[in-house]
């Protein structure tokens, strides 16, 4: 599993680019400590596992946000005012689905996903029970449950912003139901609105921004995947070949020219252009390369 090699860099603080938050691969990598991993594998395919590596327990780690999920079926049920037997038959359903049961068992990221998932659906239940009872404690403590809920699954894997954006159309309903009742005031209506956003707003992002947080102050340690990032950034790994020369240019430097932002570097080929100048073709590279090297 390549996240089972995320995990391992994570053990190493190397640090790697990915299209994936951060948050479910960090509990990844906190299976792989709890399982005593050095970091030294990293899961290439193929590859016979060591016996230092202990996948039976991260496999059983990754299994316990399955787990979760028929509790939390039921639960939600529950909070839907659904009978006590209806939601015992969700529970059993979500116990027995073949996929749920296979997927839960592997080195991924959706069985946290499901489960983070899972918890936004019965927060949003619960919410959305306490709609009569208005800036009451349990008011509060499902508005703001919600809140972290939706933060971790945002976090996990951004497909979660589906459960975000349910979340999201309940609240635009909500508050507009609000608005046509008359009787409602308009400080209580902007006490409302402050209410949802520092819940569903406010928590997700700095929960999100938080793990982004981690992510960095972990990985410190440099990697060709680096290049994807601002220079300044690259210098300040460990290892990182910018920081073996003075940051300043000078006379007989080799230098990197980078585009503004992160994008492509200046790149020379040994080809000519076809037509026109005949001369060296230069364009941007967007990967580590020699000839990005200018001296």
């Amino acid at each position: 599993s390549h996240f089972g090699k995320f995990g391992a860099f994570y053990v190493r603080g190397k640090f790697f680019m990915d299209v994936h938050p951060p948050a479910a691969k960090m509990l990844v990598a906190l299976s792989e400590v709890l399982a005593g991993h050095n970091g030294t594998f990293e899961f290439k395919g193929g590859e016979e596992y060591p016996a230092y590596v202990n996948y039976v327990f991260m496999r059983g780690f990754n299994a316990m946000f399955g787990i979760a999920l028929a509790p939390l079926a039921y639960l939600t049920c529950r909070l839907l005012r659904l009978p006590p037997a209806f939601a015992a038959m969700a529970a059993l359903f979500v116990t027995f689905d073949n996929a749920i049961t296979v997927i839960s068992r592997f080195i991924l990221l959706d069985a946290p996903l499901l489960a983070f998932t899972a918890l936004a659906l019965a927060m949003l239940a619960g919410f959305y029970r306490q709609h009569a009872r208005p800036f009451s404690s349990s008011w509060w403590q499902w508005l703001f449950g919600m809140g972290v809920a939706l933060g971790l699954v945002a976090s996990a894997k951004w497909v979660g912003l589906f459960a975000v954006a349910l979340a999201g159309a309940y609240t635009i309903y909500e508050l507009w139901e609000m608005f046509c009742e008359p009787r409602l005031q308009l400080g209580a209506y902007a006490k409302h609105w402050a209410a949802r956003m520092a819940a569903l707003i406010v928590v997700p992002v700095g929960i999100y921004m938080f793990w982004f947080w981690i992510h960095f102050a972990v990985l410190t340690n440099y990697d060709a995947s680096a290049a994807f990032m601002p220079m300044g950034f690259q210098a300040r790994l460990k290892g990182s070949p910018l920081a073996q020369q003075p940051y300043e240019v000078t006379t007989g430097s080799a230098i990197r020219l980078q585009a503004p932002g992160g994008a492509g570097y200046l790149h020379s080929h040994v080809h000519r252009y076809p037509a026109g100048s005949m001369r060296q073709q230069i364009t941007g590279y967007g990967y580590a390369d020699g000839n990005n090297v200018w001296g």
